[in-house]
């Protein structure tokens, strides 16, 4: 399995856990403003802003570390036009991070809420 079917198996994985967990996925791969959000999701009044890291194993740190200040500019940026849009005027806007690694049974999600602000 190459880099790009690690990535798209991660983020398969991590909408079917967060909708385990209430939330609705609004949009996957939204692309704006030269940036990619992973997926875009929607739990009550609050509009959520996911990137998703998946890795192999953990031999090289844990996943949510490799958010670099960098890539969170460009999910701010890109949040920013997909929140300009209706419906989603005067949601909440949250910056999350799931991190996604094999397990025995299948993927191991972790959901960091609120992972980074603007």
């Amino acid at each position: 399995m190459d880099s790009r079917d690690v990535g798209l198996s991660g983020e398969k994985a991590a909408a079917a856990f967060l909708k385990a967990k209430g939330y609705k996925i609004v949009q996957p791969n939204f692309r704006a403003a030269g940036a990619e959000v992973d997926l875009v999701a929607c739990i009550g009044d609050i509009l959520c802003f996911v990137e998703v890291k998946t890795r192999k194993a953990c031999d090289h740190g844990e996943p949510v570390a490799f958010v670099t200040p960098a890539k969170q500019r460009r999910i701010i940026r890109a949040a920013r036009v997909f929140s300009a849009r209706r419906p989603w005027r005067g949601h909440r806007v949250r910056f999350d991070v799931v991190s996604v690694l094999p397990g025995g049974d299948g993927p191991v999600c972790d959901h960091i809420e609120g992972a980074f602000t603007e």
